[in-house]
């Protein structure tokens, strides 16, 4: 598989900047669905109705960055959990920062091919594990200086996301002075007030962005 953009045939690329341009599919345990596609010379993956990664312009990972500039220097380490094609590791290093990256993803295919474009860079510091977010900061002893959460199910953010446990084991991960950020899209309002509230009660001094349809929790410690 590949989703090396440089591998792209260059009339692709150029009819990429009038319309997206399909490249290959894929189905995976978790995902019976997953596209490459081509946009503006981007490679993007999309599942049947969610963008899961945009290269360089995906928007919440571009409002997380704008929102952390004056922490991103003191940065030395980040989780991700939820890795989409590593849009967040790629835009960290853009912008001249060089943390090690732990990236936790579930789904197998969508890890190889974050590794694949990931790896191109020479330089990246990069920890790929396949697992559930979920058990991974259950059993996690480590601290980061940067969390992102960024976990979907096409649109939907699993609910054990937005619980008291999972949060507060997120919050074990930081280290002091550490940063979270978190990406939820509303599908239901009940559920948006459930994750306030728990969110909220986790990391009190936060606040919330809205990216489009995303809202991006940022929290402290």
């Amino acid at each position: 598989m590949t989703s090396d953009a440089r591998e792209i045939p260059l009339y692709k690329r150029l009819i990429s900047y009038l319309h997206p341009v399909w490249i290959r599919q894929f189905r995976s345990e978790h995902n019976p669905h997953l596209e490459l596609l081509m946009y503006k010379g981007r490679i993007q993956l999309a599942t049947e109705d969610a963008l899961y990664s945009d290269g360089n312009a995906y928007t919440p990972a571009l409002a997380i960055l704008k929102d952390l500039k004056p922490y991103l220097p003191a940065v030395k380490n980040v989780l991700i959990l939820g890795v989409g094609l590593g849009s967040t590791a790629s835009m960290i290093r853009q912008r001249g920062y060089s943390p090690s990256f732990t990236l936790v993803e579930l789904d197998e295919v969508i890890l190889e091919l974050a590794m694949e474009r990931l790896s191109a860079d020479a330089d990246a510091k990069l920890e790929a594990i396949c697992a559930n977010a979920e058990q991974f900061v259950a059993t996690n002893t480590r601290q980061f200086d940067l969390v992102f959460i960024d976990i979907f199910n096409s649109r939907t953010v699993p609910p054990f996301v937005s619980t008291l446990s999972f949060l507060s084991n997120c919050r074990k991960a930081l280290a002091p002075g550490g940063h979270i950020a978190f990406n939820y899209i509303i599908n239901d309002h009940e559920e948006w007030a459930y994750t306030q509230k728990n969110f909220a009660s986790v990391f009190p001094k936060h606040h919330i962005i809205s990216s489009d349809i995303n809202r991006l929790f940022v929290g402290e410690v």
